[in-house]
C-alpha cells in the first residue's frame, strides 16, 4: 500500500469528489494495514479487524464499533453526561491550581487535560485515574509512534514508546478484566466498544492493546488544540476582552452575588467569537494530512483516473493556507475570520470543504463535538477565573513539531513557562456550571 503513487488532493472540489465516492476511495484500509503495528494486537485480533472491513457484507467488528461510537458521541444525553464528567474534573483540579509559580503550559495541560478526558471517558476505574505514570507514557508511545509503525525493532530503536505502549496495554487489559456491562461508569462509547470486541471474541489482552490506539483519538489532538487556544487567547489582550465580554452576556448567570454560574451546551452557538477562535486555531495550527485508499480504478470527477491500490492524500496544511480560499490574510491568525463566513455563498462552500481538522466524509472523526466542548469549556472556565502572564514578561505563540503520523494538531516545539492568578475584580467569585 505505501510503495505505490500518491495523489495528491487539494482543490476543494475534488475533496467532495473524494468524500462522495467513500466505497471505492476508503479510509478502513488504513486501519487493516497500519492498526497492528500501532497496537501491537496478535494476529487472530487483526483478522478480526479486516473482516468485512468495509461493511460490504453487513457489520463487521470495525463497522460495529464505528456506529457505536458515532451514536454515542452525537449531540444528545451521552454527550452530555461524558462532557459533564470532564468539567467536575477539571473544576476540582483548577481548586488546587499553583497560584504565582511559574508553570509549564503545555505540561500542565497535557497533565489536566489527559486525566480530565479518560476519567469522563473510562471512568473511576481506568489506569490513568490509579496512577498518573500513565499520563507520561501515553506521551512516550505518542512520540515514538512513527517509529512503532515502522515495526523494525522496536523494542531496541524505540525502547521507550514499545515499553509505554506494552504497559498501557497490560494496564487496560485488567481494566477490561474488571469490566462489568451493566454495572460500569464509563460512558456510551466505551461500552460499545467493549460489547463489540466481546461480540467478536477479543481478548482482554488485545481489547487492552486496542484501546492504546483509542487513545490516540482521544488525547493526540486535543491537548495541542487547548494548549493553543489557551495561548492565542491570552497573548491578545483585546481578544481575551472580548471573548469574556461574550460569555458574561450569552453564557453567564448571577446565582447570587458571589457566585456565577457558566451554561456550557450553548456556547458554541452563543458565543460565536469564542468559537470562531477556535474554528480558527484549528485552520492554523491543523496541519495533518487526510488519507484514502483507492479500492478500484476510479475516475475523480470525470477528469482523473485513479489506479487501484495507490493511495490519495488530502494535507490539510495546504488548504487552511490557501489565499485563494481564504483570501490574502490565508497565513494570519484571525480569530474572528469565521464570524464573516456564515452566508450560503460559493466561497463559503468551498471553504467548508477545504476546512479539514476533523477529516470530512465517510471517516468525519465522530468525536469532533466532545472535543469542541472539551476546548471550549475548559477555556471559558480559565478565562472567567484567572488570568495568566508569561514568565518572561513576553509571549509568543511557539511552533509546532511534527512527531506522530496520527496527530493534525502538532503539539510545540518548546513549551512555554507562565504564572496563573486570579482574575482581578473576580477574586472572591465561586465559579460553577450547568448543562444548559
Amino acid at each position: 500500500m505505501l510503495n505505490g503513487k500518491v495523489y495528491v488532493v487539494t482543490s476543494p472540489d475534488l475533496i467532495a469528489a473524494v468524500n462522495r465516492n467513500s466505497k471505492a476511495l476508503a479510509f478502513n484500509p488504513f486501519i487493516a494495514q497500519l492498526g497492528k503495528r500501532i497496537t501491537g494486537h496478535d494476529e487472530a485480533t487483526s483478522q478480526i479487524v479486516q473482516h468485512n472491513l468495509n461493511g460490504e457484507h453487513g457489520p463487521g467488528y470495525v463497522t460495529e464499533v464505528h456506529d457505536g461510537i458515532v451514536a454515542a458521541l452525537l449531540p444528545g444525553t451521552h454527550l452530555e453526561s461524558m462532557t459533564e464528567q470532564y468539567i467536575r474534573n477539571f473544576i476540582a483540579r483548577l481548586d488546587s491550581l499553583e497560584i504565582d509559580q511559574d508553570i509549564k503550559l503545555f505540561a500542565w495541560t497535557r497533565n489536566l487535560v489527559t486525566l480530565c478526558s479518560t476519567r469522563a471517558i473510562y471512568g473511576p476505574g481506568n489506569p490513568f485515574s490509579k496512577n498518573s505514570k500513565f499520563v507520561d507514557l501515553f506521551w512516550d508511545f505518542d512520540r515514538d509512534l512513527n517509529l512503532l509503525i515502522a515495526d523494525f525493532l522496536p523494542s531496541i530503536i524505540v525502547p521507550k514508546g514499545n515499553r509505554a505502549r506494552s504497559e498501557l496495554g497490560i494496564a487496560f487489559e485488567k481494566y477490561f478484566e474488571d469490566y462489568i456491562a451493566g454495572q460500569t461508569e464509563s460512558s456510551a462509547m466505551i461500552q460499545a466498544r467493549q460489547h463489540a470486541a466481546t461480540k467478536h471474541g477479543i481478548s482482554s489482552w488485545n481489547q487492552g492493546r486496542l484501546e492504546v490506539g483509542t487513545l490516540l483519538g482521544v488525547l493526540a489532538n486535543t491537548v495541542p488544540s487547548v494548549f493553543y487556544l489557551l495561548v492565542h487567547i491570552y497573548s491578545d489582550q483585546a481578544l481575551l476582552r472580548d471573548i469574556r465580554d461574550e460569555l458574561e452576556v450569552t453564557c453567564v448567570s448571577t446565582v447570587s452575588p458571589a457566585e456565577r454560574s457558566l451554561h456550557i451546551m450553548t456556547m458554541r452557538e452563543k458565543c460565536r467569537l469564542l468559537h470562531s477562535t477556535f474554528q480558527e486555531l484549528l485552520r492554523v495550527h491543523a496541519l495533518g494530512a487526510g488519507a484514502r485508499f483507492v479500492r478500484e480504478d476510479t475516475m475523480l470527477d470525470d477528469q482523473y483516473l485513479l489506479k487501484k491500490g495507490m493511495v490519495i492524500q488530502m494535507p490539510m496544511a495546504v488548504m487552511h493556507s490557501d489565499p485563494l480560499i481564504w483570501g490574502p490574510d490565508a497565513v494570519a491568525f484571525q480569530p474572528r475570520r469565521f464570524l464573516k463566513h456564515t452566508e450560503a455563498t460559493q466561497g463559503s462552500k468551498q471553504k467548508a470543504t477545504a476546512y479539514r481538522p476533523f477529516g470530512g466524509g465517510a471517516s468525519l472523526c465522530p468525536g469532533r463535538h466532545f472535543v469542541a466542548l472539551e476546548a471550549l469549556a475548559l477555556t471559558a472556565y480559565m478565562v472567567l477565573r484567572f488570568d495568566m502572564s508569561p514568565s518572561n514578561g513576553q509571549w509568543s505563540i511557539p511552533a509546532q513539531k511534527q512527531e506522530s503520523l496520527a496527530t493534525n494538531v502538532f503539539p510545540p516545539e518548546k513549551d512555554i513557562l507562565i504564572k496563573f492568578s486570579p482574575r482581578k475584580g473576580f477574586e472572591k467569585v465561586t465559579w460553577v456550571f450547568d448543562m444548559q
